[in-house]
Protein backbone atom coordinates (compact mmCIF):
# COMPACT_ATOMS: atom_id res chain seq x y z
CA UNK A 1 0.00 0.00 0.00
CA UNK A 2 1.31 3.86 -0.97
CA UNK A 3 0.31 6.64 -2.41
CA UNK A 4 -2.17 9.53 -2.13
CA UNK A 5 -5.73 8.91 -4.15
CA UNK A 6 -7.75 12.46 -4.27
CA UNK A 7 -11.35 12.30 -4.25
CA UNK A 8 -13.51 13.52 -6.26
CA UNK A 9 -16.99 14.63 -4.64
CA UNK A 10 -18.81 13.24 -6.58
CA UNK A 11 -17.59 9.90 -6.53
CA UNK A 12 -18.41 9.60 -2.47
CA UNK A 13 -21.66 7.91 -1.33
CA UNK A 14 -23.24 6.83 1.74
CA UNK A 15 -23.04 3.34 3.27
CA UNK A 16 -25.80 2.62 5.81
CA UNK A 17 -25.09 -0.05 8.26
CA UNK A 18 -26.79 -0.61 11.67
CA UNK A 19 -28.29 2.67 11.51
CA UNK A 20 -24.77 4.66 10.57
CA UNK A 21 -24.56 6.45 7.61
CA UNK A 22 -21.04 6.65 6.16
CA UNK A 23 -19.10 8.04 3.51
CA UNK A 24 -18.10 5.57 0.99
CA UNK A 25 -16.12 5.41 -2.18
CA UNK A 26 -15.76 2.67 -4.87
CA UNK A 27 -12.11 2.25 -6.21
CA UNK A 28 -12.94 -1.23 -7.78
CA UNK A 29 -9.52 -2.62 -8.95
CA UNK A 30 -7.26 0.16 -7.94
CA UNK A 31 -4.34 -0.40 -5.75
CA UNK A 32 -4.88 1.16 -2.19
CA UNK A 33 -3.54 3.73 -1.03
CA UNK A 34 -2.07 5.09 2.12
CA UNK A 35 -3.54 8.36 2.50
CA UNK A 36 -6.51 10.08 0.70
CA UNK A 37 -7.57 13.42 0.31
CA UNK A 38 -11.16 14.55 0.76
CA UNK A 39 -12.50 18.53 0.91
CA UNK A 40 -8.69 19.62 1.25
CA UNK A 41 -8.53 16.79 4.48
CA UNK A 42 -5.97 14.09 4.98
CA UNK A 43 -7.70 10.73 4.98
CA UNK A 44 -5.14 8.07 6.78
CA UNK A 45 -5.34 4.14 6.28
CA UNK A 46 -6.18 2.95 9.83
CA UNK A 47 -6.11 -0.35 11.23
CA UNK A 48 -8.81 0.21 14.48
CA UNK A 49 -10.14 3.77 15.51
CA UNK A 50 -9.87 5.10 19.15
CA UNK A 51 -11.22 8.10 20.40
CA UNK A 52 -14.24 10.18 18.56
CA UNK A 53 -14.09 13.07 16.91
CA UNK A 54 -12.94 11.51 13.81
CA UNK A 55 -14.38 12.22 10.82
CA UNK A 56 -13.77 8.52 8.80
CA UNK A 57 -14.05 7.68 4.59
CA UNK A 58 -14.59 4.11 3.86
CA UNK A 59 -13.16 2.53 0.85
CA UNK A 60 -13.22 -0.68 -1.02
CA UNK A 61 -10.49 -1.58 -3.72
CA UNK A 62 -11.11 -5.51 -5.10
CA UNK A 63 -12.97 -6.78 -2.31
CA UNK A 64 -11.53 -5.07 1.00
CA UNK A 65 -12.80 -2.22 2.53
CA UNK A 66 -10.77 -0.15 4.09
CA UNK A 67 -11.03 2.53 6.54
CA UNK A 68 -9.33 5.94 6.69
CA UNK A 69 -9.71 9.01 8.92
CA UNK A 70 -8.56 12.39 9.77
CA UNK A 71 -6.83 13.33 13.11
CA UNK A 72 -5.00 10.12 13.08
CA UNK A 73 -1.07 8.85 13.29
CA UNK A 74 -0.36 6.90 9.56
CA UNK A 75 0.53 3.68 9.67
CA UNK A 76 4.16 3.19 9.74
CA UNK A 77 4.99 6.47 11.32
CA UNK A 78 6.75 7.15 14.13
CA UNK A 79 5.03 8.82 17.38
Amino acid sequence: MEGVIEVNPGRLATLYANGLELPYVEFGSAEPALKLVHGGEDYWYVRALEGEGKKTVLARFFDRIYIYATGVIPIGAKK
